[in-house]
């Protein structure tokens, strides 16, 4: 069904992981070297996100179009131990041809059902600081900026910044 999002399933680790990939490459282009993102192996993440479908803790939603499945998210527990949140949505991606279709927005309410149920009232969410599109998305959403700091993928250093909802209510879908 067009449109659907619904949590995901062990089958869905490949198309998860195609997906993943794929967004990686595009989103990042010039932000990390181009032999890091061509490097990056869907049968790896495939077998990554096997791993993260089976723990029990995890909360991985898929959004469906036409043509399958094209679009994921992922949250549960705050990782890191920042202060003044309990809940993170980890993880959203939506390949370039399925953007502007309200997947991302649908994939944001399914990870804060899923928040919910896990008893957590709040959210962050960390982004790099030069992922302009995801930025103004988060900052549609309501999400208000948090800090920055310093991380490193692949061999290079970059800034990520995060957004924060002191309650799930404050999300502006």
């Amino acid at each position: 069904m067009v449109g659907l999002v619904r949590p995901a399933e062990i089958d869905d680790a490949g198309a998860i992981a195609r997906i993943h990939v794929a967004t990686w490459r595009t989103a990042y282009r010039g932000m990390l070297p181009d032999d890091f993102l061509a490097s990056l192996d869907e049968a790896a993440y495939a077998e990554r996100w096997r791993r993260i479908l089976l723990e029990p803790s995890s909360r991985v939603y898929v959004a469906q179009g036409g043509e399958g499945v094209v679009g994921f998210a992922s949250g549960g527990r705050e990782r890191a131990g920042e202060d003044g949140y309990e809940g993170e949505l980890y993880a959203i991606y939506v390949l370039d041809e399925a953007k502007g279709r309200g997947h991302g927005r649908r994939l944001v309410q399914a990870v804060v059902a899923g928040l919910r149920e896990m008893r957590l009232g709040d959210m962050i969410v960390w982004v790099l600081r030069d992922n302009h599109p995801a930025r103004s998305f988060y900052e549609r959403l309501g999400g208000v900026y948090v800090r920055m700091q310093p991380i490193t993928i692949g061999s290079t250093l970059l800034q990520e910044v995060s957004y924060g909802w002191k309650t799930l209510d404050a999300i502006t879908y």
